[in-house]
C-alpha cells in the first residue's frame, strides 16, 4: 500500500484509467490536508498553491508524483492542464466588460 493509505493507491489507479484530467482531480480521491502534510505545508499555504498552481516548485510537483507513484512527466501533464485552465479563467475574467 502506497504510503500506508489506500487513497494514494486510488489516485494511482484513477491515473492509470485516465480519470485524472487535471492536477486538481487528485483531490477528488484524497483530501488536500493529507497531501499538504506529506509535503510539509500548512493547509492554508497548500490551498494558496492550489489556487495558483504556477507557484508550486518543480521539486514539490515531483514529490507529489512520488506520493502516488506517478511519473514526473505524467504529473507535469496534469499540472500543465490545471495551470492552463487557471490562466484561461483569469483571462476570461479580465476580458469581461464592466457594467
Amino acid at each position: 500500500m502506497l504510503n500506508g493509505d489506500a487513497r494514494f493507491e486510488a489516485v494511482q489507479s484513477m491515473h492509470k484509467t485516465g480519470k485524472l484530467r487535471s492536477f486538481n482531480d487528485i483531490f477528488l480521491y484524497i483530501p488536500k490536508t493529507v497531501v499538504a502534510n506529506k509535503l510539509g505545508k500548512k493547509v492554508d499555504r497548500f490551498n494558496e498553491l492550489m489556487s495558483d498552481v504556477g507557484k508550486f516548485t518543480l521539486d514539490e510537483v515531483a514529490f507529489i508524483a512520488s506520493l502516488f507513484d506517478i511519473s514526473v512527466k505524467d504529473i507535469n501533464e496534469l499540472w500543465l492542464k490545471e495551470y492552463s485552465m487557471q490562466k484561461e479563467n483569469i483571462t476570461k475574467v479580465k476580458k469581461r466588460p464592466l457594467k
